[in-house]
């Protein structure tokens, strides 16, 4: 003890035992406080977790292929002969020639050429044909007058002479002659007045089939078009048709389950990114008989009715990707458990998570037994019936190593993510 400890000590004792014992007692005290403060136990910081909530998730086990889809029918339009366009199809209350997108009903003229040169072709080969009508009429008579004189000569074989006789056989066979020479004419008349008949027609151009839409044009008023050069595209999209290819394994007599194969008549359902939101179903009308040479794949079409949109354009247009689901009804909606939130309970045959929750105002952690179903990657599905979790749970995803039920806890958000917060929730 040093000098300046002893001092104090000799004083108390020279005032008398009850002021030693005094500072002797106060001195004991005071050890014992800064002994018992040495010695205290320190308070338990809480365990940083990363939780998720539970909410349903779609789990998708379909298989999928993209299509493309094609018009119910094309064709394309072109005059049979030469010509100047002399008009275009104008719409229904609209100043303008018929255009791109333009919608048309079967029957409607929609270009036509001048008719000019065709109708005098046309009143031409009438003419003619009136002219060699007149002409058979007359070499029919003429062979009909020879053939009977020629009778009577043939009647009165005795006071008829064999030059008289002969005679009138020869014009009989004159006169058969020009009738068929005359018929013949005839017949080739009609041929080319036939011609000119359909080559009348067929200035026009005439829509072949309802709910025509106009996909390309390529032809103007007063424009000169050559013979079979295409002047309009049309296309029927009220219908249309998907088509994919699929593998031998999806038609052949399976190896796969029914739900996953495919065969006509089936109804499968269909999305895109251009009708994000929305499904429709097609209907399987064509499985191709042989494999495709290069994809070894079988194309495959789908047929459904177009929807109209409110400005009365169809959803879906030609060349647009979309695609197929197969086996789409084994999709469904789940609640989703990471592995490693699942642990063994107090039994072999006890399985529990950890749900983070809020008790007088603390956060700490309860485990819950867990009932489970499929797994779907490193997922599994939380059987919600025989469960103790139930939708909307924080269950907790790591650092569960470290977990015990009423354990005090921290939730570590994703903006509270420093890479050592990070680590410390491992």
């Amino acid at each position: 003890m040093g000098t300046s400890e002893v001092e104090p000590v000799r004083r108390a004792s020279q005032r008398g035992p009850v002021a030693y014992l005094i500072y002797l007692l106060a001195g004991l005290l005071f050890g014992t406080a800064v002994l018992g403060c040495a010695e205290a136990p320190e308070a338990v910081a809480p365990v940083p977790v990363k939780v998720k909530v539970l909410t349903p998730e779609e789990v998708v086990v379909s298989s999928r292929f993209s299509g493309s889809v094609e018009p119910l029918q094309t064709t394309d339009l072109a005059f049979k002969l030469p010509g100047t366009v002399e008009g275009l199809h104008r719409p229904s209350g609209l100043d303008r020639d018929v255009q791109v997108g333009d919608v048309l009903a079967k029957g409607t003229v929609i270009a036509e050429l001048d008719e000019g040169d065709l109708r005098r072709a046309k009143a031409s080969a009438e003419a003619r044909v009136a002219q060699l009508e007149a002409r058979v009429a007359t070499a029919r008579d003429n062979f009909e007058i020879a053939t009977r004189v020629l009778e009577r000569f043939e009647e009165t074989s005795g006071s008829v002479s064999e030059i008289a006789r002969d005679d009138a056989a020869a014009k009989c066979v004159t006169a058969a002659g020009e009738l068929a020479s005359a018929e013949h004419a005839l017949a080739d008349a009609e041929v080319r007045l036939d011609q000119a008949n359909d080559d009348y027609v067929n200035r026009q151009l005439v829509v072949p089939f309802d709910n025509a839409t106009v996909a390309e044009k390529r032809i103007e008023s007063g424009e000169r078009k050559a013979a079979h050069e295409v002047a309009f595209r049309l296309i029927d999209i009220s219908t249309v048709h998907v088509t994919f290819g699929v593998p031998d394994t999806m038609i052949g007599d399976p190896a796969f389950a029914a739900a996953d194969r495919i065969f006509l008549g089936q109804e499968l359902r269909m999305t895109a990114d251009a009708f994000e939101g929305r499904s429709l179903e097609a209907v399987v009308t064509k499985i191709a008989p042989q494999a495709d040479p290069l994809t070894r794949t079988f194309e495959t079409e789908l047929t459904l009715t177009n929807p109209r949109l409110p400005d009365g354009q169809r959803l879906l247009r030609p060349g647009m990707i979309v695609t197929v689901h197969v086996g789409a009804k084994s999709d469904r909606s789940v609640v989703l458990l990471p592995m490693a939130a699942i642990h063994r309970g107090r039994s072999a045959d006890e399985l529990v998570a950890y749900e983070a929750v809020t008790e007088d105002g603390r956060d700490v952690v309860r485990a819950r037994k867990v009932s489970l179903g499929g797994v779907y990657d490193n997922q599994v599905e939380l059987v919600l019936a025989g469960s103790e979790l139930q939708r909307g749970s924080q269950v907790v995803v790591t650092t569960a190593e470290r977990l015990t039920d009423g354990a005090l806890v921290r939730v570590v958000r994703e903006s509270d993510l420093s890479p050592a917060v990070l680590l410390e929730a491992r």
